[in-house]
Protein backbone atom coordinates (compact mmCIF):
# COMPACT_ATOMS: atom_id res chain seq x y z
CA UNK A 1 0.00 0.00 0.00
CA UNK A 2 0.83 3.59 -0.93
CA UNK A 3 2.69 5.75 1.76
CA UNK A 4 2.09 9.40 1.53
CA UNK A 5 3.81 11.47 3.91
CA UNK A 6 3.49 15.41 4.17
CA UNK A 7 6.53 16.62 6.42
CA UNK A 8 6.64 18.66 8.88
CA UNK A 9 6.42 22.14 8.46
CA UNK A 10 9.79 24.53 8.05
CA UNK A 11 10.83 26.87 10.71
CA UNK A 12 10.23 30.63 9.92
CA UNK A 13 11.84 31.84 7.07
CA UNK A 14 13.81 28.40 5.92
CA UNK A 15 13.41 25.84 3.30
CA UNK A 16 9.67 24.59 2.66
CA UNK A 17 9.69 20.40 2.94
CA UNK A 18 8.32 18.69 -0.06
CA UNK A 19 5.42 16.33 0.36
CA UNK A 20 6.44 12.70 -0.12
CA UNK A 21 5.12 9.71 -1.92
CA UNK A 22 6.73 6.52 -1.43
CA UNK A 23 4.95 3.78 -2.80
CA UNK A 24 5.28 0.29 -1.69
CA UNK A 25 7.32 -0.35 1.41
CA UNK A 26 9.43 -2.44 -0.92
CA UNK A 27 9.22 -1.63 -4.48
CA UNK A 28 8.79 1.94 -4.27
CA UNK A 29 6.52 3.40 -7.29
CA UNK A 30 8.73 2.30 -10.04
CA UNK A 31 5.89 -0.52 -11.10
CA UNK A 32 2.79 1.70 -10.92
CA UNK A 33 5.20 4.29 -12.94
CA UNK A 34 6.05 1.97 -15.75
CA UNK A 35 2.70 0.15 -16.09
CA UNK A 36 0.11 3.32 -15.99
CA UNK A 37 1.85 6.83 -15.54
CA UNK A 38 -0.90 9.03 -16.68
CA UNK A 39 -3.18 7.59 -14.27
CA UNK A 40 -0.17 7.32 -11.36
CA UNK A 41 0.76 10.83 -11.69
CA UNK A 42 -2.46 12.38 -11.62
CA UNK A 43 -3.13 10.48 -8.91
CA UNK A 44 -0.18 11.76 -6.61
CA UNK A 45 -0.79 15.30 -7.96
CA UNK A 46 -4.94 15.20 -5.76
CA UNK A 47 -3.35 13.72 -3.11
CA UNK A 48 -0.06 15.40 -2.47
CA UNK A 49 0.25 18.62 -4.66
CA UNK A 50 1.88 20.28 -7.26
CA UNK A 51 5.32 19.27 -5.82
CA UNK A 52 6.36 16.37 -4.51
CA UNK A 53 8.78 14.02 -4.05
CA UNK A 54 8.39 10.29 -4.94
CA UNK A 55 10.82 7.31 -4.40
CA UNK A 56 10.64 4.96 -7.10
CA UNK A 57 13.07 2.26 -5.64
CA UNK A 58 14.75 2.18 -2.53
CA UNK A 59 16.72 5.12 -2.22
CA UNK A 60 16.14 6.12 -5.64
CA UNK A 61 13.45 9.75 -5.33
CA UNK A 62 12.51 12.42 -8.06
CA UNK A 63 11.11 15.11 -8.02
CA UNK A 64 7.34 15.59 -9.35
CA UNK A 65 6.49 19.30 -10.88
CA UNK A 66 3.21 20.57 -12.19
CA UNK A 67 2.59 24.05 -10.91
CA UNK A 68 3.65 26.56 -13.38
CA UNK A 69 5.78 28.84 -10.98
CA UNK A 70 8.02 25.75 -10.63
CA UNK A 71 8.29 25.24 -13.94
CA UNK A 72 9.29 28.32 -15.10
CA UNK A 73 12.09 28.28 -12.48
CA UNK A 74 13.37 25.15 -14.29
CA UNK A 75 12.62 25.88 -18.57
CA UNK A 76 12.59 29.63 -17.91
CA UNK A 77 15.27 31.25 -15.11
CA UNK A 78 17.77 28.70 -13.92
CA UNK A 79 18.03 26.82 -17.12
CA UNK A 80 21.70 26.53 -17.08
CA UNK A 81 21.41 24.14 -13.75
CA UNK A 82 19.53 21.63 -15.41
CA UNK A 83 20.51 19.07 -17.99
CA UNK A 84 18.45 16.39 -19.92
CA UNK A 85 19.43 13.33 -17.53
CA UNK A 86 21.05 10.10 -18.91
CA UNK A 87 18.38 8.06 -18.19
CA UNK A 88 16.56 9.92 -21.00
CA UNK A 89 19.37 10.63 -23.25
CA UNK A 90 21.50 7.61 -23.74
CA UNK A 91 18.07 5.67 -24.97
CA UNK A 92 17.00 8.29 -27.29
CA UNK A 93 20.39 8.84 -29.23
CA UNK A 94 19.76 5.04 -30.19
CA UNK A 95 17.32 6.53 -32.59
CA UNK A 96 18.53 10.35 -32.91
CA UNK A 97 22.18 10.38 -32.32
CA UNK A 98 23.54 14.17 -30.98
CA UNK A 99 20.53 15.70 -32.44
CA UNK A 100 18.91 18.79 -31.35
CA UNK A 101 17.04 16.83 -28.95
CA UNK A 102 19.45 15.05 -27.24
CA UNK A 103 22.26 17.06 -27.39
CA UNK A 104 23.47 19.16 -24.48
CA UNK A 105 25.91 22.60 -23.78
CA UNK A 106 27.66 24.35 -26.12
CA UNK A 107 27.39 21.81 -29.22
CA UNK A 108 23.62 21.96 -28.40
CA UNK A 109 23.91 25.94 -28.87
CA UNK A 110 25.61 25.67 -32.05
CA UNK A 111 23.35 23.38 -33.90
CA UNK A 112 20.47 25.40 -32.59
CA UNK A 113 21.76 28.74 -34.21
CA UNK A 114 22.58 26.82 -37.61
CA UNK A 115 18.93 25.10 -38.39
CA UNK A 116 17.29 28.54 -36.91
CA UNK A 117 16.92 29.75 -39.76
CA UNK A 118 15.48 26.97 -41.47
CA UNK A 119 12.06 27.64 -39.33
CA UNK A 120 11.98 31.31 -39.80
CA UNK A 121 8.38 32.38 -40.62
CA UNK A 122 8.95 32.74 -44.13
CA UNK A 123 10.50 29.42 -44.68
CA UNK A 124 7.67 28.10 -42.66
CA UNK A 125 5.23 29.49 -45.64
CA UNK A 126 7.24 28.69 -48.35
CA UNK A 127 6.98 25.01 -47.28
CA UNK A 128 3.10 25.35 -46.55
CA UNK A 129 2.28 24.52 -50.14
CA UNK A 130 3.94 21.06 -49.49
CA UNK A 131 1.45 20.59 -46.42
CA UNK A 132 -1.55 21.84 -48.44
CA UNK A 133 -0.52 19.11 -51.20
CA UNK A 134 -0.24 15.80 -48.98
CA UNK A 135 -3.60 16.86 -47.08
CA UNK A 136 -5.39 17.25 -50.89
CA UNK A 137 -3.73 13.62 -51.81
CA UNK A 138 -5.68 12.64 -48.91
CA UNK A 139 -9.31 14.15 -49.56
CA UNK A 140 -8.88 12.85 -52.84
CA UNK A 141 -8.09 9.32 -50.83
CA UNK A 142 -11.44 9.39 -48.70
CA UNK A 143 -13.45 10.75 -51.18
CA UNK A 144 -12.43 7.78 -53.75
CA UNK A 145 -14.42 5.37 -50.97
CA UNK A 146 -17.48 4.78 -49.90
CA UNK A 147 -19.27 7.43 -47.85
CA UNK A 148 -20.49 6.27 -44.11
CA UNK A 149 -17.22 3.38 -44.46
CA UNK A 150 -15.71 3.19 -40.63
CA UNK A 151 -11.75 3.98 -41.11
CA UNK A 152 -9.21 4.30 -38.14
CA UNK A 153 -7.97 7.93 -38.11
CA UNK A 154 -4.74 6.98 -36.57
CA UNK A 155 -2.94 5.56 -39.50
CA UNK A 156 -4.07 7.72 -41.63
CA UNK A 157 -2.47 11.15 -39.80
CA UNK A 158 0.78 9.10 -39.42
CA UNK A 159 0.83 8.66 -43.05
CA UNK A 160 -0.12 12.09 -44.07
CA UNK A 161 2.26 13.63 -41.32
CA UNK A 162 5.10 11.20 -43.12
CA UNK A 163 4.41 12.75 -46.23
CA UNK A 164 4.34 15.98 -45.18
CA UNK A 165 7.46 15.61 -42.91
CA UNK A 166 9.20 13.83 -45.51
CA UNK A 167 8.66 16.14 -48.47
CA UNK A 168 9.02 19.41 -46.43
CA UNK A 169 12.46 17.84 -45.08
CA UNK A 170 14.06 16.32 -48.03
CA UNK A 171 11.51 16.93 -51.05
CA UNK A 172 10.92 12.77 -51.21
CA UNK A 173 7.51 11.66 -50.30
CA UNK A 174 8.12 8.36 -48.14
CA UNK A 175 4.41 8.00 -47.11
CA UNK A 176 4.46 4.84 -49.48
CA UNK A 177 6.67 3.34 -47.15
CA UNK A 178 4.63 4.39 -43.89
CA UNK A 179 3.67 1.62 -42.72
CA UNK A 180 7.26 -0.46 -42.78
CA UNK A 181 8.83 3.23 -41.08
CA UNK A 182 6.35 3.81 -38.59
CA UNK A 183 6.19 0.26 -37.28
CA UNK A 184 10.49 0.84 -37.43
CA UNK A 185 9.75 4.04 -35.00
CA UNK A 186 6.98 2.14 -32.75
CA UNK A 187 9.90 -0.40 -32.42
CA UNK A 188 12.84 1.53 -31.58
CA UNK A 189 10.60 3.93 -29.44
CA UNK A 190 9.43 0.96 -27.44
CA UNK A 191 13.03 0.10 -26.38
CA UNK A 192 13.19 3.47 -25.27
CA UNK A 193 10.53 3.42 -22.93
CA UNK A 194 11.58 0.41 -21.91
CA UNK A 195 15.49 0.98 -21.47
CA UNK A 196 14.19 4.66 -19.66
CA UNK A 197 11.99 2.86 -17.37
CA UNK A 198 13.68 -0.03 -16.41
CA UNK A 199 17.46 -0.76 -15.48
CA UNK A 200 17.14 -4.13 -16.39
CA UNK A 201 17.14 -4.00 -19.82
CA UNK A 202 19.63 -6.06 -22.02
CA UNK A 203 22.30 -4.03 -24.22
CA UNK A 204 21.82 -3.99 -27.88
CA UNK A 205 24.71 -6.40 -28.24
CA UNK A 206 23.14 -9.14 -26.59
CA UNK A 207 21.46 -11.06 -29.84
CA UNK A 208 17.85 -11.55 -28.58
CA UNK A 209 14.82 -11.58 -31.06
CA UNK A 210 13.62 -7.79 -29.49
CA UNK A 211 17.21 -6.34 -29.80
CA UNK A 212 17.49 -7.81 -33.41
CA UNK A 213 14.41 -6.00 -34.25
CA UNK A 214 15.53 -2.83 -32.80
CA UNK A 215 18.76 -2.97 -35.00
CA UNK A 216 16.96 -3.96 -37.69
CA UNK A 217 14.44 -0.54 -37.54
CA UNK A 218 17.32 1.67 -36.50
CA UNK A 219 19.15 0.38 -39.68
CA UNK A 220 15.89 0.91 -42.04
CA UNK A 221 15.59 4.62 -40.71
CA UNK A 222 19.30 5.44 -41.04
CA UNK A 223 19.43 4.36 -44.42
CA UNK A 224 16.76 6.52 -45.39
CA UNK A 225 18.02 8.54 -43.93
CA UNK A 226 21.53 8.78 -45.64
CA UNK A 227 20.38 7.84 -49.10
CA UNK A 228 19.12 11.12 -49.41
CA UNK A 229 21.61 12.88 -47.68
CA UNK A 230 24.36 11.47 -49.55
CA UNK A 231 21.91 11.87 -53.23
CA UNK A 232 22.16 15.58 -52.17
CA UNK A 233 25.62 15.86 -51.97
CA UNK A 234 26.41 14.19 -54.79
CA UNK A 235 24.13 16.32 -57.22
CA UNK A 236 23.77 19.58 -55.44
CA UNK A 237 21.30 21.43 -53.93
CA UNK A 238 17.46 20.48 -54.21
CA UNK A 239 14.67 22.83 -54.37
CA UNK A 240 15.02 24.87 -51.07
CA UNK A 241 13.86 22.33 -48.82
CA UNK A 242 14.45 22.03 -45.16
CA UNK A 243 17.91 19.71 -46.66
CA UNK A 244 19.31 22.42 -48.64
CA UNK A 245 19.09 24.47 -45.89
CA UNK A 246 20.90 22.56 -43.24
CA UNK A 247 23.35 21.55 -45.77
CA UNK A 248 23.86 25.66 -46.61
CA UNK A 249 24.17 26.19 -42.47
CA UNK A 250 27.43 27.58 -41.65
CA UNK A 251 28.45 28.41 -37.95
CA UNK A 252 29.49 31.88 -37.52
CA UNK A 253 32.42 31.84 -36.11
CA UNK A 254 34.20 28.60 -37.95
CA UNK A 255 32.32 28.88 -40.96
CA UNK A 256 31.95 24.86 -41.21
CA UNK A 257 29.05 23.39 -41.66
CA UNK A 258 27.36 19.61 -40.42
CA UNK A 259 28.88 16.30 -41.38
CA UNK A 260 26.90 14.21 -42.87
CA UNK A 261 26.50 12.01 -39.59
CA UNK A 262 25.45 15.46 -37.64
CA UNK A 263 23.53 15.95 -40.40
CA UNK A 264 21.69 12.49 -39.99
CA UNK A 265 20.90 13.37 -36.46
CA UNK A 266 19.18 16.34 -37.10
CA UNK A 267 16.98 15.01 -39.97
CA UNK A 268 16.33 11.59 -38.06
CA UNK A 269 15.00 14.15 -35.20
CA UNK A 270 13.22 16.02 -37.27
CA UNK A 271 11.39 13.28 -39.42
CA UNK A 272 10.41 11.93 -35.93
CA UNK A 273 8.76 15.19 -34.43
CA UNK A 274 6.99 15.75 -37.63
CA UNK A 275 5.93 12.39 -38.17
CA UNK A 276 5.67 10.76 -34.94
CA UNK A 277 3.97 13.41 -32.99
CA UNK A 278 2.02 15.63 -35.25
CA UNK A 279 0.63 12.39 -36.20
CA UNK A 280 -0.50 11.53 -32.56
CA UNK A 281 -1.78 14.86 -32.31
CA UNK A 282 -3.80 15.14 -35.55
CA UNK A 283 -5.53 12.08 -34.48
CA UNK A 284 -6.22 13.03 -30.88
CA UNK A 285 -7.72 16.04 -32.47
CA UNK A 286 -10.11 13.98 -34.68
CA UNK A 287 -11.19 11.96 -31.64
CA UNK A 288 -11.79 15.02 -29.87
CA UNK A 289 -13.57 16.70 -33.02
CA UNK A 290 -16.11 13.49 -32.66
CA UNK A 291 -17.19 14.00 -28.87
CA UNK A 292 -18.13 17.77 -30.11
CA UNK A 293 -20.20 17.66 -33.09
CA UNK A 294 -20.88 21.04 -33.07
CA UNK A 295 -17.42 22.32 -33.01
CA UNK A 296 -16.63 20.17 -35.68
CA UNK A 297 -19.49 21.78 -38.06
CA UNK A 298 -18.48 25.38 -36.66
CA UNK A 299 -14.88 24.41 -38.07
CA UNK A 300 -16.11 22.91 -40.98
CA UNK A 301 -18.27 26.25 -41.64
CA UNK A 302 -15.03 28.14 -41.25
CA UNK A 303 -13.05 26.25 -43.60
CA UNK A 304 -15.37 25.90 -46.46
CA UNK A 305 -16.16 29.94 -45.83
CA UNK A 306 -12.70 30.95 -46.07
CA UNK A 307 -11.82 28.34 -49.10
CA UNK A 308 -14.87 27.87 -50.98
CA UNK A 309 -13.47 24.07 -51.43
CA UNK A 310 -9.93 25.25 -52.48
CA UNK A 311 -6.84 23.70 -50.45
CA UNK A 312 -5.57 26.18 -47.77
CA UNK A 313 -2.49 28.59 -47.69
CA UNK A 314 0.00 30.06 -45.39
CA UNK A 315 -2.28 33.24 -45.92
CA UNK A 316 -5.31 31.44 -44.64
CA UNK A 317 -4.36 30.86 -41.39
CA UNK A 318 -5.49 34.12 -39.69
CA UNK A 319 -9.12 33.45 -41.25
CA UNK A 320 -8.55 30.26 -39.86
CA UNK A 321 -8.62 30.80 -36.06
CA UNK A 322 -11.42 28.20 -35.00
CA UNK A 323 -8.88 25.89 -36.78
CA UNK A 324 -5.75 26.95 -35.06
CA UNK A 325 -8.05 27.03 -32.11
CA UNK A 326 -8.96 23.48 -32.12
CA UNK A 327 -5.44 22.38 -32.39
CA UNK A 328 -4.48 24.24 -29.50
CA UNK A 329 -7.10 22.82 -27.11
CA UNK A 330 -6.15 19.48 -28.72
CA UNK A 331 -2.61 19.91 -27.71
CA UNK A 332 -3.78 20.99 -24.17
CA UNK A 333 -5.08 17.90 -23.35
CA UNK A 334 -3.07 15.43 -25.24
CA UNK A 335 -0.08 17.05 -25.09
CA UNK A 336 2.38 15.07 -27.64
CA UNK A 337 5.26 14.66 -25.32
CA UNK A 338 2.85 14.63 -21.85
CA UNK A 339 6.21 15.02 -19.34
CA UNK A 340 9.65 16.83 -19.75
CA UNK A 341 12.64 15.33 -17.69
CA UNK A 342 15.65 17.33 -16.44
CA UNK A 343 18.38 16.53 -14.09
CA UNK A 344 19.87 19.28 -11.67
CA UNK A 345 23.43 20.13 -11.87
CA UNK A 346 24.51 21.87 -8.79
CA UNK A 347 21.77 22.18 -5.72
CA UNK A 348 18.65 24.47 -6.32
CA UNK A 349 15.40 25.39 -4.90
CA UNK A 350 12.27 25.10 -6.78
CA UNK A 351 9.20 27.64 -4.59
CA UNK A 352 11.88 27.28 -1.89
CA UNK A 353 12.23 23.83 -1.84
CA UNK A 354 15.45 22.27 -1.72
CA UNK A 355 16.81 20.49 -4.52
CA UNK A 356 19.88 18.62 -3.91
CA UNK A 357 22.42 17.97 -7.29
CA UNK A 358 22.11 15.18 -9.83
CA UNK A 359 18.14 15.00 -8.91
CA UNK A 360 15.80 13.90 -11.16
CA UNK A 361 12.83 16.79 -12.02
CA UNK A 362 10.00 15.47 -13.49
CA UNK A 363 7.75 18.56 -15.28
CA UNK A 364 4.40 16.64 -16.12
CA UNK A 365 2.54 18.87 -18.46
CA UNK A 366 -0.13 16.56 -18.86
CA UNK A 367 -1.58 17.60 -15.61
CA UNK A 368 -0.63 21.13 -15.18
CA UNK A 369 -2.72 21.76 -18.60
CA UNK A 370 -5.51 20.47 -16.79
CA UNK A 371 -5.22 21.77 -13.14
CA UNK A 372 -8.39 23.30 -12.79
CA UNK A 373 -6.78 26.17 -10.93
CA UNK A 374 -5.99 27.32 -14.65
CA UNK A 375 -8.21 25.91 -16.97
CA UNK A 376 -12.21 26.72 -16.29
CA UNK A 377 -13.87 22.59 -17.06
CA UNK A 378 -10.63 21.27 -17.70
CA UNK A 379 -11.12 17.82 -19.21
CA UNK A 380 -13.76 19.58 -21.36
CA UNK A 381 -12.98 19.99 -24.66
CA UNK A 382 -13.15 23.79 -25.79
CA UNK A 383 -11.65 25.53 -28.19
CA UNK A 384 -13.23 28.84 -27.46
CA UNK A 385 -11.04 29.06 -24.39
CA UNK A 386 -7.77 30.07 -27.43
CA UNK A 387 -10.06 31.83 -29.66
CA UNK A 388 -8.64 35.66 -30.28
CA UNK A 389 -9.77 38.11 -27.67
CA UNK A 390 -10.68 34.87 -25.44
CA UNK A 391 -9.02 36.15 -21.72
CA UNK A 392 -6.14 33.76 -20.81
CA UNK A 393 -6.22 34.58 -16.72
CA UNK A 394 -3.69 31.76 -16.32
CA UNK A 395 0.52 31.66 -16.29
CA UNK A 396 2.24 31.63 -19.03
CA UNK A 397 3.65 28.13 -18.15
CA UNK A 398 0.48 26.50 -17.34
CA UNK A 399 0.06 25.88 -21.34
CA UNK A 400 3.66 24.58 -22.89
CA UNK A 401 3.23 21.79 -25.17
CA UNK A 402 6.32 22.44 -26.76
CA UNK A 403 8.25 23.16 -24.09
CA UNK A 404 9.54 26.57 -22.79
CA UNK A 405 12.59 28.36 -22.10
CA UNK A 406 15.85 28.49 -24.30
CA UNK A 407 14.80 24.81 -25.19
CA UNK A 408 11.50 25.02 -26.43
CA UNK A 409 10.78 23.14 -29.83
CA UNK A 410 12.60 24.44 -32.81
CA UNK A 411 9.38 23.47 -34.96
CA UNK A 412 6.88 24.54 -33.11
CA UNK A 413 6.15 27.47 -35.73
CA UNK A 414 5.92 24.28 -38.17
CA UNK A 415 3.58 22.33 -36.11
CA UNK A 416 0.99 25.10 -35.52
CA UNK A 417 0.99 26.36 -39.43
CA UNK A 418 0.86 22.11 -40.42
CA UNK A 419 -1.86 21.36 -37.84
CA UNK A 420 -4.85 23.72 -38.75
CA UNK A 421 -4.11 23.60 -42.64
CA UNK A 422 -4.98 20.16 -42.34
CA UNK A 423 -7.60 20.21 -39.92
CA UNK A 424 -9.46 23.27 -42.33
CA UNK A 425 -8.34 20.80 -45.88
CA UNK A 426 -10.49 17.89 -44.56
CA UNK A 427 -12.93 19.01 -42.30
CA UNK A 428 -14.61 21.52 -45.09
CA UNK A 429 -14.86 17.97 -47.16
CA UNK A 430 -15.69 15.03 -44.17
CA UNK A 431 -17.64 14.86 -41.38
CA UNK A 432 -16.03 12.06 -39.20
CA UNK A 433 -18.48 10.46 -36.32
CA UNK A 434 -16.88 8.08 -33.48
CA UNK A 435 -17.93 4.48 -33.94
CA UNK A 436 -20.05 3.81 -31.01
CA UNK A 437 -18.27 1.89 -28.62
CA UNK A 438 -14.88 2.17 -30.03
CA UNK A 439 -12.35 1.91 -26.91
CA UNK A 440 -9.81 5.31 -27.25
CA UNK A 441 -6.86 4.42 -24.94
CA UNK A 442 -3.92 6.75 -24.23
CA UNK A 443 -0.71 5.05 -24.36
CA UNK A 444 2.53 7.21 -23.47
CA UNK A 445 5.38 5.09 -25.02
CA UNK A 446 7.68 7.60 -25.69
CA UNK A 447 4.76 9.74 -27.97
CA UNK A 448 0.91 10.03 -26.04
CA UNK A 449 -1.03 8.71 -28.54
CA UNK A 450 -4.22 6.37 -29.39
CA UNK A 451 -3.21 2.97 -28.10
CA UNK A 452 -6.15 1.34 -29.97
CA UNK A 453 -6.51 3.45 -32.79
CA UNK A 454 -9.44 6.13 -33.22
CA UNK A 455 -12.08 4.21 -35.30
CA UNK A 456 -14.36 6.68 -36.83
CA UNK A 457 -17.15 6.85 -39.96
CA UNK A 458 -16.60 8.98 -42.77
CA UNK A 459 -19.06 10.66 -44.29
CA UNK A 460 -18.57 13.00 -47.11
CA UNK A 461 -20.17 16.90 -46.91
Amino acid sequence: MAVITEPPAAPTGGPKPWPEYRGHWLRGALHQIQNRPLDFYSAVWRQCGRYVRIRALPGAWFYLLTHPDGIEHVLQKNPKNYRKPDVLIKPVRLLMGNGLFSSEGDFWLRQRRLMQPAFHRQQIAALSRQMATAATALVEQWDRGESGRVIDVVPDMMRLTLGIASTTLFSHDVSGEADTLGRAFRVVFEYISRRMNSKMTLPLWVPTAGNRAVRHAKELLDRVVMEVIEGRRRHGPGPGDLLDLLLAARDEESGSGMTDQQLRDEVLTLLTAGHDTMGAALSWTWHLLGQRPDVQEALADEARGRLGGRPPEFDDLPHLPLARAVFDESLRLYPPAPGVVRETIHPDEIAGRPVPAKAAVLIYLYITQRDPEFWEEPERFKPERFLPGAPAGRPKFAYLPFGGGPRVCIGNTFALAEGPLVLAALAQRFRLVPVPGADVVPDPTFTLRPKNGVRMTLHRR
